[in-house]
């Protein structure tokens, strides 16, 4: 089941799609709105009560608070409460306690838990068709950082759930690749003839998207942009950067002298 953010609202709101959210801290026996987090759809006006083993407090009245036990009443109903009944929400009506006029009975499913939730949204695509395993978990690209300049230029990702199943992607260009950790990977930056023909140097500034793409054709933007940036004078060719990648060469080389392009 979604989860569902709670509004105050005032206690004389009418019934309406539209409503006013009110400032200040939700109490017991305020008036509020539930409203999905993921459709927007909002329940009926509702009154939060305070729960004590299974018996509604009607008269509570102090600040709600996480983790403790409550429920919603439906505003101007006969004793009904949302409830919980095989992951959908339906009536249940309360049952007044004999000795006791300031309490109610209810079940199980109609007492709730107010906990924070997190939301994360990610973006992908499946560039060869629907694939058949999950896409999750997304792997998210944090910081770019340059190594070395001219034919020597590394790119280093550092993120969260990396695999060795990803390349990294500048534009539509595939780089080369090496998978050091779920957190860390390693490319050579593709030389600026991929993207304009007949250039053997950086002319004038490029910037291209950085994405990452798994080897079933799940593409994930990473938000994240390289620009090729001009230089000086041309570049002594070196396979030096390739040599790393394939794991036959020493360590990373130093920078150049000069800067070929900078992540953003």
């Amino acid at each position: 089941m979604a989860p569902f953010m709670l509004h105050l609202v005032d206690d004389a709101e009418s019934e309406s799609e539209e409503f006013t959210v009110r400032d200040g801290y939700i109490h017991y026996g305020s008036t509020v709105k539930l409203v999905c987090a993921v459709t927007g759809m909002a329940l009926p006006r509702l009154v939060i009560r305070k729960v004590d083993k299974q018996t509604v407090l009607l008269n509570a009245d102090e600040p709600v608070s996480q983790l403790h036990k409550c429920a919603f009443y439906l505003k101007d109903s006969e004793r009904m409460y949302l409830c919980l009944s095989q992951e959908k929400i339906i009536q249940f009506q309360a049952t007044p306690c004999p000795k006791e006029a300031t309490k109610e009975m209810i079940n199980d499913g109609a007492s709730w838990t107010i906990i924070s939730t997190d939301k994360a949204e990610y973006t992908f695509f499946e560039g060869m068709g629907p694939v058949k395993t999950p896409v999750t978990p997304v792997p998210v690209v944090n910081s770019l950082h340059l190594n070395g300049g001219g034919d020597v230029a590394m790119l280093e990702l550092s993120g969260d759930d990396f695999s060795p199943l990803l390349k990294v992607w500048f534009g539509e260009v595939e780089a080369e690749t090496m998978f050091r950790t779920a957190d860390v990977m390693l490319c050579v930056v593709p030389d600026i003839s991929a993207f304009r023909s007949g250039w053997k140097w950086v002319r004038q500034p490029l910037e291209v998207p950085v994405s990452l793409v798994r080897n079933d054709g799940v593409i994930y933007a990473t938000g994240l942009t390289f620009t090729y940036t001009p230089e000086p004078c041309g570049r002594v060719h070196s396979t030096i950067a390739e040599q790393i990648v394939r794991g036959a060469g020493p360590q990373m080389a130093s920078a150049d002298s000069t800067t070929w392009g900078q992540p953003l």
